[in-house]
């Protein structure tokens, strides 16, 4: 009975691939917490193949094989690892790793790697027995590079799903990497809904009417939950005609539920989709379904953080209203401004959040302090000067808004260097911070506020023109002078 030796850290992991194991067939199952007691195991016992992760402590995976070599270099060892490190399983299949899974795995996926490991480990047994060495060193050599083809695939693959972000994209780059990655003339991607199939993204398919999903092929999938292979003869799906070749179906499964279908037929190069094909086609439908959910994710997520930073406003304009229609009015002034000065789309969408949260700080400045009638003395205003640090403090376990904790940041900057927090200088100051401060100045000149008049429209202008070069970037003094409000459409100039 072929003995198969299961490294990995996590307990789940361990217990689960050994059951699994186990289950593919007639294999005993040893465990090691990392890969010190991994390397133990292999000095006084026999293995047929060994599976390990790559993060470990003490230990780690590729120093693990790199060690089992030197005890056993015949002995294959598989490389467990998660898709963002794809690029170490390259590195791992260059320094001799016999093959590679990707968690979370399937039970078809580690029955397929236990059969063709087991069956190149006795083929090069084989060889090694008629001493014909040449065979088994051209062997070798020829399934590890065409694994490395394969990975190298994958990677590149996966690569460029990283680069999109919107659903309807991912959908139509998947239909066309699979078309690439297995040669098919034909390719739909085909939506779930209502108990009906919508084939809205395809290659080489005429558009398809809804189909319905009761007594079809793919309601076979959904209760299995996993792909099928109709052979050719077989009826199509789509056509009904026998099929002339085969045609593969793969369930889109996020978070234990299926989406909808990949229909793949029609290849170039064949009639029959190769073991290795449909893994590598497997692998990526399922990169591409956690790129979906994280995407599902991050707008539950987002959503949440959104409403949470909300409610810190309403508590900062519950104590000053003032507040509220200044920054809506900061934020649709400095957009004008972005627009005027061609700013990315990305920096305008951070004017837009970051530009309501901008004085999101002042939550944490006292009312005596912040609501004060009158002009403010040394101290009061170095506690004022505290405000963007304590907003870019709020916002900074959020993760995932640098451009908009810049802003917040740094909107009280000067463009000679004597602002604060950080005395920035120039251009070391973020563009979007140096737009918001001249839309923000402009803002509070022209407001009446209970303790003061504002001023009319051509006094600001002549300020803001006067604080050019030394307190606003003379390039966002230009671009806003160019806007209906710099113009001074709003006010009748």
């Amino acid at each position: 009975m072929p003995r198969v030796l299961i490294v990995d850290d996590d307990q789940s992991i361990r217990s689960v691939l050994s059951d699994i194991v186990r289950a593919a067939g007639p294999y005993q199952t040893d465990i090691a917490m990392d890969g010190v007691e991994g390397l133990e195991m292999v000095r006084h016992d026999e293995y047929d193949i060994i599976f390990t992760d790559i993060k470990m402590p003490r230990m780690g995976g590729l120093e693990f094989m790199q060690e089992v070599r030197k005890q056993n270099p015949m002995i294959p060892v598989v490389v467990i690892t998660a898709y963002s490190y794809l690029e170490t399983a390259i590195s791992a299949m260059k320094q001799g790793a016999a093959d590679f899974i990707t968690k979370p795995f399937t039970f078809n996926d580690i029955r397929h790697i236990l059969s063709k490991v087991i069956r190149e480990r006795e083929l090069i047994k084989s060889f090694a027995g008629n001493g014909n060495k040449d065979a088994v060193v051209e062997t070798l050599n020829s399934e590890l590079y065409k694994r490395l083809q394969e990975i190298n695939t994958l990677f590149t693959l996966s690569m460029e799903l990283d680069e999109i972000k919107e659903n309807s994209s991912i959908f139509n780059r998947i239909v066309s990497m699979i078309a690439r990655l297995l040669k098919a003339k034909r390719v739909a991607l085909g939506l779930l809904e209502d108990g009906t199939i919508e084939s809205r993204y395809t290659i080489g398919i005429a558009h398809i009417e809804k189909l319905p999903l009761k007594g079809s092929i793919y309601e076979d999938a959904i209760g299995n939950k996993t792909h099928i292979v109709l052979e050719v003869g077989q009826k199509n799906p789509f056509s009904g005609y026998p099929l002339d070749s085969e045609f593969l179906i793969i369930p889109l499964i996020l978070n234990n539920e299926v989406l909808g279908f990949l229909s793949i037929t029609d290849k170039t190069d064949g009639y029959k989709f190769a073991d290795e094909e449909i893994n590598l086609a497997l692998t990526l439908t399922h990169k591409a379904c956690l790129r979906l959910e994280n995407n599902a994710l991050y707008e539950i997520t987002y959503n949440n953080l959104i409403n949470t930073l909300k409610t810190l406003i309403l508590t900062v304009e519950a104590r000053d209203s003032y507040t509220k229609q200044h920054s809506e009015r900061v934020t649709k002034l400095s957009l004008e401004i972005a627009d005027a000065i061609g700013c990315a789309q990305t920096e305008k969408d951070a004017i837009r959040f970051a530009g309501y949260l901008h004085d999101i700080g002042k939550i944490g400045v006292r009312d005596i302090v912040l609501l004060k009638p009158g002009g403010l003395t040394d101290k009061e205003f170095e506690e004022i000067k505290k405000h963007p640090v304590i907003g870019d403090n709020i916002v900074s376990p959020l993760g995932s808004f640098p451009l908009e904790r810049l802003l917040i940041r740094h909107h009280h900057e000067r463009f000679d260097g004597h602002g604060y927090p950080d005395g920035l200088q120039g251009e070391d100051i973020p563009l979007i911070a140096r737009i918001l401060s001249v839309a923000d100045t402009y803002d509070s000149m022209t407001t009446t506020r209970p303790y003061r008049k504002g001023v009319d429209h051509k006094t600001a202008i002549g300020e803001i023109k006067r604080c050019s070069s030394s307190q606003f970037d003379p390039v966002v003094v230009e671009a806003f002078m160019s806007t209906s409000t710099g113009r001074g459409a709003a006010n009748g100039y």
